[in-house]
């Protein structure tokens, strides 16, 4: 739906520049940002949430148990414990930080962002978690499948652009996400190592 409040000049020129350039995108893009065409397209970006991909993992490991195939077990752990670490970050981020969301921004032409512990689903826009979890699963299945690390990191970065046109994050908020994924993911990775799981033959062990 066309329309909505802009956000005045004179408060975009208040913020700091991190966030005059949110909101300046925003505001330059509020024409396709309103049009029907870019919510649909939006909502594509709803796979980076957390049941899909949490889902994801699970069929991976059950594949891998009836498969026999251990290196796709691994993977499955790795991406799973890595998506759990990066919802610990993302969570820490919005009960720390309230930001308004853009579509807010483009509805009623206001703008937040502060300390806060707003459960407010509008001010939660930082980090985004979509980005976080679906650079992290990205990232750990492309350690045991390297030939996949280009198309998987695309599509991780396809998740993260989709977050603008469904008006749930700025650009900012899907670069912290994403270097909180990237962080994630290699906390689980050292975890992985230090316990040992690796394949071994047909079956998935812990080395000795």
């Amino acid at each position: 739906m066309a329309g909505g409040r802009r956000l005045p000049k004179q408060r975009i020129e208040k913020l700091s520049l991190p966030e005059r350039i949110d909101v300046g995108i925003v505001e330059t893009l509020r024409p396709i940002l309103q049009t029907a065409a870019a919510r649909q397209l939006g909502k594509l970006g709803n796979i980076g949430d957390e049941p899909p991909l949490m889902a994801l993992s699970l069929v991976l490991l059950l594949a891998g148990t009836l498969a026999r195939k251990p290196a796709m077990q691994r993977a499955a752990i790795r991406m799973a414990l890595a998506h759990l670490i990066a919802i610990g970050f993302k969570e820490w981020g919005k009960n720390n930080v309230d930001r308004t969301r853009p579509a807010k921004q483009l509805r009623t032409g206001s703008y937040h962002m502060a300390k806060g512990k707003s459960r407010d689903a509008d001010l939660r826009s930082f980090p985004s978690g979509h980005t976080a979890g679906a650079l992290a699963l990205a990232r750990a299945f492309s350690r045991d499948y390297p030939v996949y690390t280009k198309p998987v990191l695309a599509a991780a970065a396809v998740v993260g652009a989709l977050q603008l046109p469904r008006g749930a994050h700025y650009p900012g908020d899907v670069v912290a996400g994403g270097a909180a994924g990237i962080v994630a993911e290699k906390i689980a990775d050292f975890i992985i190592k230090r316990i040992g799981l690796k394949p071994s033959g047909q079956k998935l062990v812990v080395a000795r």
